[in-house]
């Protein structure tokens, strides 16, 4: 993950022309153009242009290397056939959501903004604290096959 990357999530709404705002304390990185496209989870995700490329030359990169001809096609269909480029607004920091994606990420007027892994994240917010808590079980499963094995907090710090 790059240095200096705000992570978190952030409350925000869709208005009556399909925009979202991006919570001030992401914005210092999205600015001017960005790609928008079907995130791999039910969601929206917003890329600078430099970490889209990035993105789809990796993914890309390793199916090929794996001969993996079937996958590529699936990435590009839902990864690059959907992506956008959008401008941020510079006043106000809202970007339009096309209505695909709003249709793909069933976004309605609230929503979240995620901040992960390089990318910003918008999902419709039922479905993302659904999500949530799938990810918790999940998570929970994984942290219990440490339990007794693996010190995961470092004692005698505040």
């Amino acid at each position: 993950m790059e240095s200096g990357f705000k992570t978190g999530r952030s409350e925000s709404t869709l208005d009556d022309k399909g925009r979202v705002v991006i919570p001030s304390q992401f914005r210092e990185r999205f600015t001017g153009d960005v790609k928008i496209l079907q995130g791999k989870e039910q969601c929206v995700w917003v890329m600078t242009q430099s970490a889209y490329t990035h993105f789809v030359k990796t993914v890309k990169g390793e199916l090929i290397e794996k001969g993996n001809t079937a996958e590529i096609e699936n990435f590009e269909y839902q990864h690059e056939s959907t992506a956008e480029d959008v401008k941020v607004d510079q006043k106000t920091g809202r970007i339009p959501i096309l209505p695909p994606l709003r249709a793909y990420a069933n976004l309605t007027k609230d929503c979240l903004v995620v901040s992960i892994k390089g990318r910003l994240e918008i999902w419709n917010a039922d479905y993302y604290k659904t999500f949530m808590e799938e990810v918790r079980l999940k998570n929970k499963e994984t942290l219990n096959k440490f339990d007794g094995k693996v010190n995961l907090f470092q004692e005698g710090t505040v």
